[in-house]
């Protein structure tokens, strides 16, 4: 009988910690923060950010080799690859902490710009800027 008395006494205390420890948050709110956001400003995956980069490499190799031929001007390139370095920088920056969706969708859209611009730059047969 005293066996079974401990016995519901450490039930008991077990049962009445669970609800106390279920509802202590602590510090781990910090790092779950941006699911609060709701689902859409999840981030990419690796995949998607390391093909964001070897694109910006890319770019970077087709605006050396334009300057090299000739196609576009060193001022155009100066100003081609200052524009790659703050997309490479700026992604860099925001990797550090996890990028959101948004962050990804604006890098993407700048570096689809950065291509556009090459293009332009590379057609227009002015040797300037613009």
């Amino acid at each position: 009988m005293r066996k079974f008395l401990v016995s519901v006494a450490i039930a008991t205390a077990t049962l009445a910690a669970v609800p106390a420890a279920a509802q202590y948050r602590g510090d781990d709110r910090q790092w779950n923060q941006r699911d609060d956001r709701g689902w859409y400003n999840q981030g990419p995956n690796r995949r998607a950010v390391r093909q964001l980069m070897v694109r910006i490499d890319q770019v970077e190799q087709r605006i050396n080799q334009s300057a090299r031929r000739g196609i576009i001007s060193s001022r155009e390139a100066l100003s081609l690859r200052r524009e790659a370095n703050q997309i490479r920088n700026r992604l860099q920056r925001a990797s550090r902490d996890g990028l959101t969706g948004r962050e990804f969708a604006q890098l993407n859209q700048r570096v689809n710009q950065l291509e556009q611009r090459l293009r332009h730059e590379r057609r227009d047969r002015d040797g300037r800027r613009g």
